[in-house]
C-alpha cells in the first residue's frame, strides 16, 4: 500500500483494495465478453443489439476506470492487466457461444454473467459499508445499478412473449 492521507483506516483500505481489485478484473471479463458477442452475434436484430453492447461495453470501460482509481485513492496498487482479469476474474468460465449460434444463445451467456458480476458487487458493497468506507460502497452502488440495468435489458431480449 502507498502512503496516503485519506483518513479510513490502513485494513479498511486494504479490504476496499482487495475488493474494488476483485471488481476491475470481473468488470474487464465481462468487458471483453460483451465485446466478443458484439462482433460475432448473427440475427435478424443484429444491427441494434450490436449498437448495444457497444454502449454497454463502453458504460463497463468507464466503471473499469473509475473502481481502478478508486483504489490507487486508497492507496493500493491496481492489479489490471489483462493477465490479473483471467487470473482473478471470478465469472464462471466458460466457452462463449459459436459465432454461428443464435442471438438468443449470447444474450443468455451475457445475462448470466451480468448477473453474477453485480452479485460480487453487491456483496462487496455489503462488505464495505460494514467496514464504514461509504465512499467506495457509493462508487459500487453506481456499478450496480448500471449492471442492473444492462442485466434488465438483455433479459428483455430473452422474454418469449
Amino acid at each position: 500500500m502507498n502512503s496516503t492521507r485519506n483518513t479510513l483506516p490502513a485494513a479498511t483500505r486494504k479490504k476496499a483494495v482487495k475488493l474494488l481489485n476483485g471488481t476491475v478484473a470481473d468488470l474487464f471479463d465481462l468487458y471483453a465478453r460483451t465485446k466478443q458477442a458484439h462482433w460475432n452475434l448473427r440475427g435478424q436484430s443484429f444491427f441494434a443489439l450490436h449498437k448495444l453492447l457497444d454502449e454497454f461495453a463502453a458504460t463497463i470501460q468507464e466503471h473499469i476506470d473509475t473502481a481502478a482509481e478508486r483504489a490507487t485513492a486508497l492507496g493500493g496498487i491496481v492489479e489490471g492487466t489483462l493477465r490479473d482479469s483471467v487470473k482473478h476474474s471470478r465469472l464462471k468460465k466458460k466457452e462463449e457461444p459459436a459465432s454461428k449460434s443464435g442471438q438468443r444463445d449470447w444474450i443468455q451467456e451475457l445475462a448470466d454473467v451480468h448477473a453474477a458480476s453485480a452479485d460480487h458487487v453487491r456483496s462487496a458493497i455489503k462488505k464495505l459499508t460494514d467496514e464504514d468506507d461509504f465512499g467506495t460502497a457509493d462508487l459500487l452502488t453506481d456499478i450496480v445499478r448500471d449492471l442492473d440495468k444492462q442485466l434488465w435489458i438483455l433479459e428483455a431480449h430473452l422474454d418469449k412473449k
